[in-house]
């Protein structure tokens, strides 16, 4: 083998756990070869660990992604047997059930990928809380976001109210201040 693909080689047996020893017979290296190596391409070494262990999370649908292409799929396929079934000879109850099951299944890996509010624009008032919890509403309705994001959404809107109401008291507070200081003149 030339130099390059001894290191390929050691590179894989080391990503596959291989001790120096049964590297160093197989490729016919010393074990100080070995050890020089392993600082060397630490690197690739560890790249090539990750990636078959993301092969094998996949393999298994251990990764989100591979969560919801499984449950995607097992979901269209009790869809084309309830599309074929008849209705009058098999009990639907199941399929349903597993498919409300695999719906909810669904949901619970749902990530809300909508960008967080950077800032509030100038001129945020009352209407547009008002209207966030409304959609906050609608979101809950359709299921679009679980209890728990539910739930912080509305800590966050509870918040800017508390703040808009504040704001507006100080605001009052400083305009009746003033009136009264100008009677004392």
């Amino acid at each position: 083998m030339k130099p390059q693909e001894l290191k390929t080689e050691f590179i894989r047996l080391r990503a596959e756990n291989r001790s120096y020893n049964f590297i160093s017979e197989q490729l016919g290296i010393a074990r100080g070869t070995c050890e020089n190596w392993e600082r060397e391409l630490k690197e690739q070494i560890t790249s090539l660990k990750a990636e078959q262990l993301g092969e094998l999370y996949d393999s298994y649908y251990m990764t989100r992604e591979a969560r919801i292409r499984r449950l995607g799929d097992t979901l269209g396929r009790i869809d084309s047997a309830l599309d074929d079934v008849d209705l009058s000879e098999v009990p639907p109850e199941k399929l349903l059930d597993h498919k409300l099951k695999y719906i909810e299944a669904l949901k619970e890996e749902y990530i809300d990928l909508t960008p967080p509010l950077q800032r509030l624009e100038p001129g945020f008032g009352v209407r547009d809380i008002v209207d966030s919890i409304g959609d906050l509403l609608n979101r809950i309705r359709s299921g679009e976001v679980t209890t728990e994001q539910a739930g912080r959404e509305c800590l966050v809107i509870n918040s800017l109210l508390k703040a808009y109401e504040t704001t507006e008291l100080k605001t009052k507070v400083d305009a009746l201040e003033a009136v009264l200081e100008g009677r004392q003149i």
